[in-house]
């Protein structure tokens, strides 16, 4: 089945480079969407694609770095529309 999920990161230190580590493991599993930095430093993703693939998905994304607790971490379950395309970082929104 297909799904949709938001999810909101903040950590002391995120860097840029998470964003790409994401957009990996969002291209291994199959996964449609996109990633970008907030004005506030924090992360969001928003990912469509198998209901199975967004679970190992944000199971991954939830741990990232054991050296830097995540703050703050949501995922919230929707119904896709079928926006994206492929998987893209971008600059923020």
């Amino acid at each position: 089945m297909l799904r949709r999920i938001e999810s909101g990161i903040s950590a002391k230190s995120l860097e840029p480079s998470y964003l790409s580590w994401v957009k990996s493991c969002a291209v291994q599993l199959g996964l449609k969407g996109v990633a970008f930095i907030k004005s506030d430093g924090s992360v969001k993703v928003i990912a469509e694609g198998e209901d199975k693939n967004l679970t190992v998905f944000a199971k991954k994304i939830g741990k990232y770095n054991f050296l830097s607790p995540l703050e703050n971490f949501y995922v919230k379950w929707e119904e896709t529309i079928g926006e994206f395309k492929e998987f893209a970082v971008t600059t923020g929104q």
